[in-house]
């Protein structure tokens, strides 16, 4: 009997061993991968941050705790900083700076996902896959025309979550995406970003320098699946 119980310990011992072996090389590949793509893009790469996550607490960054940001690329788009980083095990997350900020958050994610974790955003509707979460019903029910029906129709399904905050839009992407998913989470973030343009300012707010990043050169109705924009009625909104 003993000898049976040592080989089981030594098959386990040995299988722990490949698992964590097989984990580091999948680590170090993302690594490599995510390095190449940014300088393909002619962006900065750097391991990793422990900066950069101060600036967001919605979406995907309100499920996770004290991490550092993983393989962070920094670069720019149109003039803007834009970050492309890792939560460990959790999400690969694309963040675009806009010039002109706004108090009102809109969370737009794919059905089935669970609702955002915040105490002070309500649900607004259903636009094709997604459902649609805002701060400001209203202002969210304005955005929502017929250019926003059509981007959430045709959203890639590797933007799972797409989010703003203030002078922040933000796209989070599975863990597990890969190159060509990077580049279909760029192009998603500045459309985005360029619907919610429509948004409120912040109050008396002049357009932002963006912050400087390196570079090498309850439930209610859904709306309309196409066309127009069927929103839920309007109702009282809470403070």
């Amino acid at each position: 009997m003993v000898p049976l119980w040592f080989t089981l310990s030594a098959l386990c011992f040995v299988g722990a061993g490949v698992l964590l072996y097989v984990d580091i090389d999948r680590r170090r590949g993302r690594s490599r991968r995510r390095k190449s793509w940014a300088r393909s893009h002619g962006f900065d790469y750097e391991r990793e941050s422990t900066d950069i996550l101060k600036r967001w607490k919605r979406g995907v960054m309100s499920t996770v705790g004290d991490v550092a940001a993983q393989n962070v690329v920094l670069g720019q788009i149109r003039g803007e900083a834009v970050y492309i980083f890792d939560l460990e095990e959790v999400a690969t997350l694309i963040a675009l700076h806009r010039k002109v900020g706004t108090n009102v958050v809109v969370d737009l994610r794919l059905k089935g996902l669970k609702e955002p974790r915040e105490s002070d955003i309500w649900l607004l509707g259903a636009i094709g896959p997604r459902m649609v979460y805002s701060t400001n019903l209203d202002a969210a029910r304005r955005a929502c025309d017929r250019r926003m029906v059509t981007f959430a129709h045709t959203a890639p399904d590797c933007a799972e979550i797409m989010w703003n905050e203030q002078n922040w839009t933000l796209v989070a992407m599975p863990i597990t995406s890969t190159r060509t998913q990077w580049d279909e989470g760029l192009r998603t973030v500045r459309q985005f970003n360029d619907l919610l343009r429509v948004l409120p300012p912040l109050p008396e707010e002049t357009p932002q320098e963006a912050p400087a990043a390196p570079r090498n050169s309850s439930p209610s109705r859904p709306l309309a699946p196409a066309g127009r924009a069927e929103l839920p009625p309007r109702r009282a909104q809470q403070d």
